[in-house]
């Protein structure tokens, strides 16, 4: 839709005349008239109806004013994107976890590459408990992790969470949905300790009154993966991250009896040592999270 229709149908909502919009624009009134005409042929829709000295809008008209209003404040907001971004210079340094490594992070700053090359990027993959020392150390000045982080001058703000389930090799038996028990007395692999899918799976072994036994701690999901595939346990991780497995057909889904927690995301940086860049990436990544999570489908997203 040509914004230049829109702008001159606000200033004749506004002052209630062709001609005067037309003076204002330094058009002639033909013109003005001409682009109502468009726009109305777009719409489909008369967005005034013109009486005998008189110009009121129609019920397409006042609607029209919002959306008009709303569209023109994007493009200058774009328009200005379009300027600043040229001033995005200096070194960010991020920290996530295997998840996020393992998901839409890549692609991500694949494009940040392509579209900032003003921003160098550096990338770190730990643990949530090691990311929260490496930012307060320094070490990082964005962390993609689970936890929110509380302190002066954290800046944490949450995006859409990932479902957590359970993951066998190909021939897990059907005898095993549903039947946590069954499941939690086989070796169990899942993230390394003091992650969001240990302590779940921690819980789930204290509330069946079985011992933590046969659990194995493995900090990348590449090897987790392929330990489930060689049949060295079934794993309880984070689902999107091994989407293209179970597509596959590689790895199953084994149904659970008992509701698991989704694992939370939580993107923070110290605002005392934030550069533009970091706060313009940190931004930008909760927004690509949250994209990438509404673009799945159960059971990889939440219901």
């Amino acid at each position: 839709m040509n914004t230049r229709f829109l702008e001159s149908f606000l200033l004749v909502a506004e002052l209630g005349s062709f001609r005067a919009t037309a003076e204002r624009l330094h058009v002639t009134q033909a013109a003005i008239s001409n682009r109502i005409a468009s726009l109305e042929q777009e719409l489909g829709a008369r967005v005034f109806d013109r009486g005998p000295g008189e110009l009121r809008l129609t019920p397409v008209g006042l609607r029209l004013i919002s959306y008009g209003e709303r569209m023109l404040e994007l493009q200058q907001d774009m328009l200005q994107l379009g300027r600043t971004d040229q001033n995005l210079l200096g070194r960010v340094r991020i920290g996530a976890i295997e998840s996020i490594v393992h998901t839409w992070l890549v692609p991500f700053m694949q494009h940040l590459q392509q579209s900032y090359p003003g921003i160098e990027l550096q990338l770190s993959s730990e643990s949530t408990e090691r990311l929260h020392r490496s930012l307060r150390d320094g070490d990082v000045d964005i962390a993609l992790q689970t936890d929110q982080m509380i302190g002066d001058g954290i800046v944490s703000t949450a995006c859409l969470p990932m479902t957590m389930g359970w993951v066998g090799p190909a021939e897990a038996p059907d005898k095993l949905d549903n039947n946590l028990r069954l499941i939690l007395s086989q070796p169990t692999i899942t993230l390394s300790r003091g992650s969001q899918p240990y302590l779940v799976l921690k819980d789930l072994y204290r509330r069946a009154g079985m011992p933590l036994v046969k659990v194995h701690c493995v900090s990348s999901i590449a090897a987790i993966v392929r330990l489930v595939r060689c049949g060295f346990g079934n794993a309880l991780i984070p689902l999107p991250p091994v989407r293209q497995e179970i597509e596959s057909g590689d790895l199953r889904i084994i149904s659970s009896d008992h509701a698991l927690p989704l694992q939370g995301l939580v993107v923070s940086y110290l605002e005392n040592r934030a550069s533009d860049a970091i706060r313009f990436v940190a931004e930008l990544a909760c927004q690509e999270s949250d994209r990438f999570m509404r673009s799945l489908q159960v059971p990889f997203a939440a219901a």
